[in-house]
């Protein structure tokens, strides 16, 4: 048990070097990240501009959901994207992975897990805590709220990282697969409520949404954090956040089972 954990740590560690060696590449995140909350901060307080609250949501509540939602954003978006997963199918470099004595999928997360690491304490820790210090927003105003934010956050990234690896598996089947990646990325944007809270979504939106995994991802942590669910209502999200996880890991092993026994080399 201690060597395994240690060889996957060992993939941690090195994905840390990696992304330490390219500072560059912290610095641009950290700027992008100042441009999109001047951005979606700038619309939303114009959507507010007059208003006390919209749909019961004041603005304060509204600018730290922007700020955590971005935060979120960012720090998913450290690990291994999906293109470069379907790269590794289609050149056949996943033929190489499959030979050695560890579990792909939970290499990929361990991997991942070293450049989350780096860009939280680069970009995200240093970044938010400034500017949660100048603009004083809404926070977590006990110990247990900001636990149970924490744990969905947390939560949230397993179901985002399962479904991401998942559809980048189907690159076996399909070989070429923009339109997949499309879909995904499209299906996060709009229904994980990253950029628009399902609280403002048409009522048959808000139905569907309800009934995805993408909701998971950001909007219940958001919504934690931001006190807007709490009691029975906060018990039942995280318990969906479980059942979710649960599902999707559940699809990604059994793809991957599928996969295992389907490789199919192009250009190489």
């Amino acid at each position: 048990m201690m060597g395994t954990l240690r060889m996957y740590g060992a993939f941690t560690r090195k994905s840390f070097q990696r992304a330490a060696a390219y500072r560059f590449d912290a610095w641009t995140r950290i700027l992008g990240n100042v441009i999109m909350l001047f951005v979606w901060g700038s619309i939303w307080y114009a959507l507010y501009r007059g208003k006390g609250s919209v749909e019961n949501v004041t603005f304060p509540s509204m600018l730290s959901y922007i700020l955590i939602s971005q935060a979120l954003q960012g720090i998913h978006g450290a690990g291994t994207p999906l293109w470069e997963i379907q790269e590794r199918v289609r050149t056949g470099d996943i033929a190489m992975e499959m030979l050695r004595p560890y579990d792909y999928p939970l290499r990929m997360f361990f991997t991942d897990l070293g450049s989350i690491f780096f860009y939280f304490l680069t970009a995200v820790l240093p970044l938010y805590t400034l500017i949660f210090l100048m603009l004083n927003p809404i926070r977590p105003t006990t110990l247990a709220q900001g636990v149970l934010f924490i744990v969905s956050a947390t939560l949230g990234y397993f179901i985002r990282y399962c479904i991401e690896l998942t559809f980048g598996l189907f690159t076996f089947w399909l070989v070429e697969t923009g339109g997949v990646e499309d879909i995904f990325y499209f299906s996060i944007s709009l229904f994980s409520g990253s950029v628009v809270p399902l609280w403002f979504f048409p009522n048959w939106l808000e139905h569907v949404a309800f009934y995805l995994p993408f909701q998971g991802i950001y909007f219940v942590p958001n919504s934690i954090f931001v006190g807007q669910l709490s009691g029975q209502a906060l018990l039942m999200a995280l318990f969906t956040q479980v059942f979710w996880l649960a599902v999707c890991y559940a699809l990604l092993r059994y793809v991957w089972a599928k996969a295992s026994m389907k490789i199919v080399i192009q250009g190489g």
